[in-house]
């Protein structure tokens, strides 16, 4: 007997950990689909990310803009 029927046993605890590898098959052009949308998702977060953080720079500016005029004077 090659394998111990410890291991062989599908209610063993060790089965589900030494079980064989899943193997997909997915086409070239399916995979470059899928990674130029994920590409444009990044884009179109990184332009939201980049509004908001505009925004925020908009009004910090504001507050600091009296103060600096108040010191020239």
């Amino acid at each position: 007997m090659i394998y111990n029927p410890f291991f062989s046993n599908s209610d063993s605890l060790f089965s589900s950990f030494f079980a064989p590898t899943e193997i997909y098959v997915v086409a070239k052009e399916d995979i470059e689909k899928a990674q130029q949308a994920q590409y444009k998702e990044q884009v179109e977060a990184i332009d939201k990310r980049i509004q908001y953080l505009q925004s925020k720079k908009a009004e910090v500016q504001k507050l600091i803009t009296p103060a600096k005029e108040t010191a020239n004077d």
